[in-house]
């Protein structure tokens, strides 16, 4: 009977004891927890992370990269215009021939380059000599030069002769007049006016007036009167030489 009294004693003071150092523990704990508590609160909490948009903090060049860049137009260049392919064989009467020739030195050879171009047919082919075209020199009604006295003056060429485009044939003349045979020992042609007349055979022909000036120094390979007597022509293609001398000056006798 002593042992149960003894029991609720040792019970008693275990109840007791726990309550205390139950309470010691719940004010540890919630010391503790106040304390973490006022800790979190005072901290400073770190807000959502700002998303950083593209280029932000590069003032004044937002978009440089993606502008397109400024082109300069390249100068429009036109075509060639597409030219008319041959057809066939040129009529000569379709051909117009026309010399280009303004001005030359006497003295030496003279180039003459004679255009020509079709009236008609767009394109065709032709073979440009003295067989089929015909180049005279006058001055007045005094014959200077015939390329049917020289006719090596045109050697024979096959061209294009177009309607819309110019196909050059050059004709060379030696600034002498012309004989049977075409002899080198003709006359020199003086200075002043002439015309030269271009046409294909059984074509019309074309006049054009040119003037034979005195050459250059140091051009001159063969000696010519530079200025001769009464050889000066006119501006109309006239002879103004005297009586008795031909149309460079020299004595016709």
């Amino acid at each position: 009977m002593l042992a149960v009294p003894l029991l609720l004693v040792v019970v008693l003071a275990r109840v007791l004891g726990g309550s205390a150092d139950g309470k010691d523990e719940s004010t540890a704990q919630a010391t503790q927890a106040g304390a973490s508590t006022a800790e979190t609160a005072t901290a400073p909490t770190a807000g959502p992370t700002a998303e950083v948009a593209p280029g932000a903090g590069k003032k004044g060049k937002k978009g440089k990269k993606d502008r397109p860049e400024e082109t300069v137009p390249e100068e429009t260049v036109p075509p060639e215009p597409v030219l008319a392919e041959p057809t066939g064989p040129c009529t000569e009467s379709d051909i117009v021939a026309t010399p280009a020739l303004t001005s030359a030195a006497g003295g030496s050879d003279v180039p003459i380059t004679i255009n020509l171009r079709t009236l008609v047919t767009e394109a065709c082919t032709w073979q440009a000599s003295a067989e089929t075209m015909t180049v005279t020199i006058t001055s007045g009604s005094d014959d200077i030069w015939s390329s049917r006295e020289c006719p090596a003056s045109i050697p024979p060429q096959d061209v294009v002769v177009r309607q819309a485009v110019d196909a050059p044939v050059v004709v060379t003349w030696s600034a002498k007049r012309s004989d049977e045979g075409c002899t080198k020992w003709t006359e020199w042609a003086g200075l002043g006016w002439y015309h030269v007349q271009a046409a294909a055979l059984g074509g019309d022909a074309t006049d054009v007036q040119f003037e034979l000036v005195a050459p250059q120094p140091g051009v001159v390979t063969t000696t010519a009167d530079p200025q001769p007597q009464g050889g000066k022509k006119d501006k109309d293609g006239d002879t103004a030489h005297t009586p008795g001398e031909d149309g460079a000056g020299n004595s016709a006798g």
